[in-house]
């Protein structure tokens, strides 16, 4: 059954005494990028303060979520969490829905738990805070439990705006990945060459390798140094370490970690673009579990997500660059699979069955809710009217064999 909002007035009550005893907790100015690393230590972007903090959880801090159903992936239904997330999330701050903005999500895989990066208001002054999920209700983190360490990438001034009056401080931290005991930070700098990529080691100890980032833009036929990596995952391509990186208006770009080194100017390379006027949201490795075939799965917000084999993207060849090269304005290069995702806002996996979204309602965009799909076809049957619907209509795929479901 769906989950049931509770009421704000206690709730309020609530978040008032829960901030009270969080006054310890380190100061996040913003809250944005979250990343994991292979233990509990959970990774937030403060682009305001030019800040990632790491935070090193208590085994009581997380719940093992094992016990809570995600749906039946058999027959491709996945679970409503939250019918609105938004809401859920301002009845425990004591806002209304429309003064939320969740940040990022990520899953905490050993034990399945979801986190987000949330904003408490809108605007220079919004509060900013980490919520997760536990057996379908949104608590409160309380960072002051966990022990805390900070590393500066170095910040932006706040004042300084691009075009369409985007802050620069709201790009110096788009994303973040943790691989093999570092953390790899995209976002820009202060610099002439603003697109840069943060190699930094963790534990902190006060240093961070900064490489410049040049790409090759399709879509515009031009060398490209400044806007920034959108999203990026790290995976293994033919045994050598690999950054998939995506960025705005839709470059896919192949970067070998080993390329990444203090100070160096580093040229990536384009394998595939996605089509003009779309912007990546999500990039996330998973494994089919019905082949064996691990894959990247790329969401956008303009068309369909996009599904690429590891083989594909480490056998793929750079697309054409340099002068002559002519503005490419369809889709090119590495060859992709459609997956029929559209409205999703944050993506993750929860293990090698489950993805959980933050996305649209099909019925009122409006409204942002918090839904599992099935993987690896990331497809959700109740979205659509189709024949299989009517009773005693033919079923080839057995999906009405067993009953509706039902969750406690």
């Amino acid at each position: 059954m769906p989950h049931v909002l509770r009421t704000s007035s206690a709730i309020a009550l609530t978040f008032a005494a829960a901030t009270a005893a969080f006054a310890d907790a380190p100061v996040l100015k913003s809250a944005g990028a979250l990343a994991f690393d292979s233990a509990n230590t959970l990774f937030v972007g403060d682009g305001r303060a030019g800040i990632v903090h790491a935070f090193e959880l208590s085994n009581a801090q997380l719940a093992d979520q094992s016990s809570y159903e995600l749906g039946r992936a058999k027959t491709f239904e996945g679970r409503t969490i939250f019918e609105d997330i938004n809401a859920e999330i301002g009845a425990l701050l004591g806002v209304p829905a429309t003064e939320v903005a969740i940040n990022d999500m990520v899953v905490h895989k050993p034990t399945k738990q979801i986190f987000l990066s949330v904003h408490r208001g809108v605007g220079p002054d919004a509060e900013a805070l980490i919520v997760k999920v536990n057996q379908g209700e949104i608590e409160l983190v309380d960072l002051a439990k966990a022990k805390h360490s900070a590393q500066s990438i170095g910040a932006l001034p706040e004042e300084e705006t691009i075009e369409f009056g985007r802050q620069l401080y709201q790009l110096a931290i788009t994303d973040i990945d943790y691989y093999n005991g570092e953390i790899f930070v995209a976002g820009v700098s202060n610099e002439e060459f603003d697109s840069t990529l943060r190699r930094i080691s963790y534990p902190f100890d006060g240093t961070a390798e900064a490489s410049k980032i040049e790409i090759w833009h399709a879509v515009h036929a031009q060398w490209e140094t400044r806007a920034p990596i959108i999203t990026q995952t790290i995976v293994e391509l033919e045994g050598e370490a690999t950054m998939i990186a995506l960025y705005g208006c839709t470059p896919v770009v192949r970067i070998p970690l080993a390329d990444l080194e203090d100070g160096k100017q580093v040229r990536g390379t384009m394998i595939a673009e996605l089509g003009y006027g779309n912007s990546p949201i999500d990039t996330i490795a998973y494994t089919n579990a019905w082949t064996g075939q691990q894959n990247v799965l790329v969401t956008n917000t303009h068309r369909s997500a996009a599904s690429y084999p590891l083989e594909i993207l480490a056998a793929a060849e750079a697309m054409p660059a340099g002068e002559g090269v002519q503005p490419l304005f369809g889709i090119g290069g590495a060859e992709y699979t459609p997956v029929p995702i559209s409205g999703v806002v944050h993506i993750d996996t929860i293990d090698d069955a489950w993805a959980v979204t933050v996305r649209e309602n099909p019925e009122d965009p409006r409204i942002l809710e918090m839904h599992t799909l099935a993987m690896p076809m990331f497809f959700e049957r109740s979205d659509h009217v189709v024949e299989m619907n009517w009773d005693g209509a033919p079923d080839p795929f057995g999906f009405h064999v067993d009953p509706p479901l039902q969750y406690n």
